[in-house]
């Protein structure tokens, strides 16, 4: 099953301005004060699912000037082009894969945001936030056509963090992120797992 979430984006934007409007929008989302820092990976590589090539954060004067949303050069077969990131958050073994996609001529050169979350609580709650902070900074839509958190489902980012936050209380920011998904009764208490437990080689990416 695929539990990607999307952002449409009619203009390009920072990448670094998208995790610091996603770490805002998470705190608001699960009721704390701070959420956790989120540091971006590139040219990691995978072989039947086990990571091979660890990969590099971006920082500083890199991540500021790394934009998403600009045209992408289409590959040789005019299939839609798209750029790969990973999106780690600091402290925890969670992830969240990150595929830019540019769907030119067909959607008249908008480009899109998936975000694809390990299948946890936190991965999904994080990859929720990026969505909504990616739309409302890029000007486009919030899409949840796999999930379906809300039904029928919310497109507009404020709107949809003002549906879905929880009020402050106590409690860590992993907990929080499980009170967020499990506000849904439709999604069955899924994800089950929480939280990833450990990081290791063989851990696939997102599908």
């Amino acid at each position: 099953m695929s539990i990607d979430l999307e952002a449409s984006l009619p203009r390009a934007i920072p990448l670094a301005a998208v995790l610091i409007a996603a770490r805002s929008t998470l705190a608001d989302l699960v009721g704390v004060e701070v959420a956790p820092e989120l540091d971006v990976a590139v040219d990691r590589r995978y072989e039947r699912g086990r990571r091979v090539a660890a990969g590099r954060h971006l920082h500083g004067a890199e991540l500021m000037s790394t934009t998403i949303g600009d045209p992408i050069a289409r590959d040789t077969d005019g299939s839609p082009a798209a750029i790969h990131y990973e999106i780690d958050i600091a402290g925890y073994h969670d992830g969240v894969r990150l595929m830019v996609i540019d769907h030119a001529p067909e959607t008249g050169g908008e480009v899109e945001a998936v975000f694809s979350p390990y299948r946890t609580c936190v991965s999904v709650v994080v990859a929720t936030a990026l969505a909504l902070a990616a739309a409302e900074l890029g000007g486009g839509t919030f899409i949840d056509e796999q999930i379906r958190m809300l039904r029928p489902g919310g497109t507009v980012p404020r709107d949809v963090v003002m549906t879905t936050r929880l009020p402050p209380e106590q409690g860590d920011f992993v907990t929080g992120c499980e009170r967020y998904l499990r506000q849904f009764p439709h999604l069955g208490d899924w994800p089950r797992d929480v939280s990833m437990p450990v990081r290791t080689s063989n851990i696939p990416p997102p599908s």
